[in-house]
């Protein structure tokens, strides 16, 4: 850098400096609250205003002013407010008084206004300072900004130094984009590869199957007919077989019933039998009474001729009861008779209708 240029940057410095800066709310340090303002610097004086259309002279009233007799310039800690990122500086009097905490957007801005503060009338960064002669002010200026600026250079060296990296990291990136794209491209080739001779497969599976099974039907022809003959034979003897079946079936459902009905009709030639037998019994009683009855009248009939009483003698009226005794021994043998025949003839009939049942 040549010596007029850093003479031009010293007197640009020891000239009036306008410009925004964030004050900090309250004038306290501890303030959380930032208000963007216009700055105007002249000589000892450090005005600010809400915007610069309100700046038109000296004359104008200001929104605040801070004198920078005895103040002390002093860097702070970078800290973060909102969306922007500030770099801080404070003014600090020696008086103890209220601490005025300002930020500027720029590191570079930041530091030219410190160097204004500090290179502007009356205005010292210490006590000694107080001491020192314009030329030695501007001396400290200087060497101060060629600090500011080879920090500055290291700052832009390790930026650059960092953009190289970030490039390499880019370069890298792409590389393995274009690395990613090959090996997609290469996998769609090869999944479209994997589809093609899968359905050459399958088409080849499918040939490969309907002439087999030509060639079975071909070759075993003969052989599939004689099973299939061999098959019609078996079911229709099958169904022959069922038929017998269901007719054996109704047979034994019929003999089931004709054995029912036969069981039944025995057990009524059973009941018939038992009550023939008790009439059998009943009428044998009943002949044994009227034999006994037709022997009594015989044996009176004999007494009577035996004593001698004849027709002609006997009155009409013992006449009488010797013919209804007569009529009654008649009746009496031709019931008797009757009875015997239907004792005799019972049994036979009785059994000949159980036959006849169970047949």
């Amino acid at each position: 850098m040549s010596m007029e240029e850093s003479e031009m940057d010293i007197s640009s410095l020891m000239q009036g400096r306008q410009g925004y800066l964030w004050k900090l709310g309250g004038g306290q340090e501890k303030g959380s609250k930032w208000n963007k303002r216009w700055f105007v610097l002249r000589d000892n004086v450090l005005m600010y205003f809400v915007k610069p259309s309100e700046f038109t002279g000296f004359r104008d009233k200001p929104s605040g002013v801070v004198l920078l007799e005895e103040c002390n310039v002093r860097a702070r800690e970078h800290q973060q407010t909102g969306e922007n990122r500030l770099f801080h500086f404070s003014l600090v009097h020696n008086s103890g008084e209220e601490t005025i905490v300002l930020g500027a957007e720029y590191e570079k801005e930041m530091l030219e206004w410190m160097q204004a503060v500090r290179t502007s009338r009356m205005c010292i960064t210490d006590p000694e300072a107080a001491k020192q002669s314009e030329e030695q002010r501007a001396a400290a200026a200087q060497l101060e900004l060629q600090g500011a600026r080879e920090k500055r250079s290291l700052s832009e060296d390790a930026l650059r130094s960092i953009e190289r990296d970030l490039e390499a990291v880019q370069l890298e990136h792409r590389q393995l984009e274009g690395e990613k794209e090959k090996a997609e491209k290469e996998l769609k080739e090869l999944m479209a590869r994997f589809k093609l001779r899968k359905a050459l497969l399958h088409w080849r599976h499918r040939k490969l199957t309907l002439s087999f099974r030509s060639l079975i039907s071909m070759v075993f022809q003969e052989r599939i007919e004689r099973a299939l003959q061999i098959k019609a034979v078996a079911d229709a003897k099958i169904a022959r077989m069922q038929h017998e079946f269901d007719q054996a079936q109704l047979a034994r459902r019929k003999a089931e019933a004709a054995k029912r009905k036969s069981d039944e009709m025995l057990a009524r030639e059973l009941q018939l039998k038992k009550e023939c037998e008790a009439a059998h019994r009943e009428a044998q009683k009943l002949l044994s009474a009227e034999t006994e009855r037709t022997k009594t009248a015989a044996e009176k009939i004999v007494e009577l001729e035996n004593l001698g009483a004849s027709t002609a003698q006997v009155d009409s009226k013992e006449k009488e009861e010797l013919l209804q005794l007569q009529e009654m021994l008649l009746n009496l043998r031709s019931e008797a008779e009757t009875m015997q025949l239907q004792l005799k003839v019972q049994p036979p009939k009785a059994k000949g209708a159980g036959e006849g049942e169970e047949q």
